[in-house]
Parts: C-alpha cells; sequence; structure tokens
C-alpha cells in the first residue's frame, strides 16, 4: 500500500473526483495535512472524508453489492438466478469463476477499504483536537463502525470463510491498527488470520454500540452498530448472539418496516425500514447499482444483471409481491429488479427486514423463542408482501425467504459461505463449486502483491 501521496491528498481526491461539475470545491480543502491535522474541523472533515469514500460506487455505493451477488452466479448454464448481460470485463471474470490479479474491481475494493480504515485511524489517533467530550466519543464510535465495517468486508472476500467452532488460523486480511501519514517508508505487513480480523471487528462493532448516539442523522448510529454486529456474528454462526444482536434492534431502535415492499426502495432520504443506508445525491455520484440493474431509461446501462426464471421458481405464491417487484426493458426484452429504478436513491446497506430474518433463523437454529416464534417473525415480511402465511417452518424455508426478501442486494455469496452451500453448475449435481473453493475467494491485487514484500497471495493465483 505504498504511495507518494499524502492521505489527506487521498481523502479529499476520492471524495470530489466523483463530485458534480455544480459542485464547486472550497480552496480551504486544499490545506496541508499538518493544518488539518492540527484543528477540529481538520479531523471532523477527515471523518466526512471516510463516509465519502464509503459512498463511492467502487465500494458501497454499489460495487461491493454486485460482486457479492456475481460470484454466487454461475454464467455457464442457466442454473442460478442472475445472469451478467454487461461488458465489463471485471464483471464477467467473477460470474465466470476466472478472476485474475489485476482485476481493476478488485482492486478498487480492496484499496477503498483501507483508505477508510486509514481515515478512520486517522480520526481516532487525532480525537483530541476535537473540543466537545461527547462529541470526542462519537466520532471515535463512528470510525470503528466504519473500519470494522470495511474490514468485514475484505475478510469476506479476500480470505477463506469463517468456519464455526474452528481456529480459523487461515489467512484473513492486514490488519492496519494505526493511522499511516507517509506511503513513502516501507510498510509491508503480515496478512493476520480470520479469528484475528473478526476480534477486531467485533470490538470496534462494541465500541461503536456504545458509544453513538441512538439518532445521528443520516450517519452511523447505535443501532447501525448492532445491526452490523448481528450480521457478524451470523456470518460466524454464533446465533445466540446474533439472534439477541438482532432482537435488540428490532425491538428498541423505533425502526418500522415499510408498509408496502417497494416503499422500501429507491427513495432519496432514508425511509422508516433503513438501519443504514449509502446517501447518494448529484454531488456524490450515482447510485452504482442503478448503474448495472436498470434500463437506459431508470439511469442504468440496459440492465447488465439480467433476473433468470429460476429465481422466480423460488416463489410459493404467485401474488408475493417480491416476485413482481420486476420490470422487462423494452429495448432488449431483459427482465430486470425494481428495487434500483432511482439513479440519484440511497443504497440501503442494513434494512430492518434483515434483522427479522437474522431473529428467526438465529432462534430456529438454538432452538429458542426469543422477541417471536421463527416462523411468526417469517410471516411479517410475507404478509407485507402480500405472500400467504406459513403455518410450520424449516430451516430451509427461513433461508429461502432470505433469498426472496434479500436478493440483488449483496448478499449471495456470503450467505453461499456462511451455510457451506454449493454452486450447482448444471443443477444436476455433476459439477458442484463448493463454498470455499479458490475460485470464491478473490485474489490480493496485484498492486499489493508487487509493494508489500510480507503478504501472502490466496491459493489458487500464483504468487
Amino acid at each position: 500500500m505504498k504511495s507518494n501521496k499524502l492521505i489527506l491528498f487521498i481523502l479529499f481526491a476520492t471524495f470530489f473526483a466523483s463530485c458534480d461539475n455544480e459542485l464547486e470545491i472550497d480552496p480551504k480543502q486544499n490545506e496541508d495535512a499538518t493544518v488539518t491535522l492540527s484543528t477540529e474541523t481538520g479531523i471532523t472533515n477527515i471523518l466526512t472524508g471516510a463516509y465519502a469514500i464509503a459512498a463511492d460506487g467502487d465500494v458501497y455505493g454499489g460495487r461491493i453489492l454486485t460482486s457479492a451477488d456475481l460470484l454466487a452466479q454461475t454464467g455457464i448454464t442457466a442454473t442460478t438466478d442472475f445472469r451478467w448481460r454487461g461488458t465489463f470485463g471485471e464483471c464477467r471474470q467473477l460470474y465466470s469463476k476466472s478472476i485474475l490479479v489485476n482485476n481493476a474491481f478488485v482492486q478498487q475494493i480492496y484499496a477503498r477499504n483501507y483508505q477508510i480504515i486509514n481515515a478512520a485511524n486517522i480520526v481516532i489517533e487525532n480525537i483530541d483536537k476535537v473540543q466537545d467530550p461527547e462529541k470526542q466519543a462519537t466520532m471515535v464510535a463512528e470510525a470503528n463502525f466504519l473500519r470494522s465495517m470495511a474490514y468485514f468486508d475484505l475478510v469476506r472476500f479476500f480470505a477463506k470463510p469463517y468456519e464455526a467452532g474452528q481456529a480459523n488460523t487461515q489467512l484473513g486480511v492486514v490488519i492496519q491498527p494505526n493511522a499511516i501519514y507517509d506511503f513513502t517508508i516501507d510498510l509491508a505487513k503480515e496478512r493476520s488470520t480470520v479469528d484475528e480480523v473478526y476480534a477486531v471487528i467485533i470490538a470496534g462493532l462494541n465500541l461503536a454500540y456504545n458509544d453513538l448516539p441512538e439518532d445521528n442523522s443520516f450517519y452511523a448510529d447505535k443501532y447501525a452498530a448492532k445491526a452490523l454486529l448481528a450480521r457478524v456474528y451470523l456470518q460466524q454462526g454464533n446465533y445466540p448472539a446474533a439472534r439477541d444482536a438482532a432482537h435488540d434492534v428490532i425491538e428498541n431502535s423505533g425502526r418500522t418496516l415499510s408498509t408496502k415492499y417497494a416503499n422500501a426502495f429507491n427513495h432519496d432520504v432514508n425511509q422508516s425500514e433503513d438501519i443504514f443506508a449509502i446517501q447518494i445525491t448529484k454531488q456524490t455520484g450515482e447510485n452504482e447499482m442503478t448503474n448495472l440493474y436498470a434500463s437506459e431509461n431508470n439511469g442504468g446501462r440496459g440492465g447488465d444483471i439480467e433476473i433468470r426464471s429460476t429465481y422466480l421458481a423460488k416463489f410459493t405464491d404467485p401474488a408475493d409481491e417480491r416476485r413482481n417487484f420486476n420490470y422487462i426493458n423494452p429495448d432488449n426484452g431483459r427482465r430486470l429488479t425494481s428495487k434500483y429504478t432511482n439513479q440519484f436513491g440511497d443504497v440501503p446497506l442494513i434494512r430492518l427486514a434483515e434483522m427479522y430474518l437474522i431473529r428467526a433463523e438465529a432462534n430456529f437454529r438454538a432452538t429458542t423463542f426469543v422477541g417471536n416464534t421463527p416462523v411468526a417473525d417469517i410471516n411479517l415480511l410475507r404478509t407485507r408482501a402480500n405472500a400467504t402465511n406459513f403455518l410450520t417452518i424449516t430451516l430451509a424455508t427461513i433461508l429461502r425467504e432470505r433469498q426472496l426478501e434479500l436478493a440483488m442486494e449483496g448478499f449471495a455469496i456470503h450467505d453461499l459461505k456462511r451455510t457451506k452451500a454449493s454452486i450447482d453448475v448444471f443443477a444436476d449435481g455433476t459439477e458442484l463449486i463448493p463454498y470455499n473453493d479458490n475460485s470464491l475467494v478473490f485474489p490480493i491485487p496485484l498492486r499489493e502483491m508487487d509493494t508489500n514484500s510480507k503478504i501472502s497471495q490466496n491459493p489458487g493465483y500464483g504468487g
């Protein structure tokens, strides 16, 4: 991660590179790093810059989510839910499980997340410049939330899956505990284990939960931290902890499900169901999800990711509004999701519906009934979608409900890995891509391999 650029240049360049031409840049943004790090305004700007990096289309503005969905599909036969129809070679590599070490999209996911981590570290290390103790605590908590979020996606994409009940000593990603101010020095560092990375993630989210306010505008708040913690625990297979975290959010966050499934998407400001969403404006750039999922008339490229009939066949009730929440692009006949039809709409990263799904699954696996029964939680979502309620439920039913509710929101590969499922290439069991296959792990980018003499490449990519 060497660079001859100062961190502040990276932060502000990243933020303003995606700005609309309507925005005039304040000359004060060009202040040097020394001045910036010595003022409360400067430290506040760095935290704002960390959110801005996260909102970039290369990461949480879309590409992290689309990458997770494409990696769980196969382009060989029409056996998976979605089909890649676009021209981006980088996306096709994910779709066909032939990722190259110089894949530019993979490189950007890696680099942008480490920029978020470094910005968070800078805020934490220089928080003494902020005068008000309450504001200090909130800013450090926000930095920990963003840093944990970045590490969580790095370790899920660039390392073998976490295995419940195991030591998890497999290589994770590089942990950067301290801020980097000088990118001209030797920054070589080994990868930590998956277990060590998860420990950092959980510690950061617990701190964030304890110190964040319950209401923090559209920035991360207390229950955004707890909701992400529920997701982390679910990924680990720690079902009691996942259940309790999700239950806390459901009971105490004040969020409520949107009255209609469609109302959870394509809005410009946070809705009642949003726990944490990426804010997209004409100044900060486009919603990258819309770019890949929508028709030209809806601000996209025509529908690079198309819905297959295999996805529609998963619905047991033809009246289910989630089944019908799509449209045919008249220009090319592709069936496209209606979740992303506003190119400047927010990107929902954590919705309350996910918390109900986590509580239902975790209760079922733990044979408990905290908050509600699993079937009641699932039926709450089905009622909202105008689907027939279940009388009884199985684990397979709950997992299927996740696919129906959260499709095309960046969960596919992570759910496949944590449930130890496989991609059935020909839909007959003759060729399976198992959850821990090398092809389902991103390579450490070539740029990182060239500049970090202590890092090891993932299996299947040489080095």
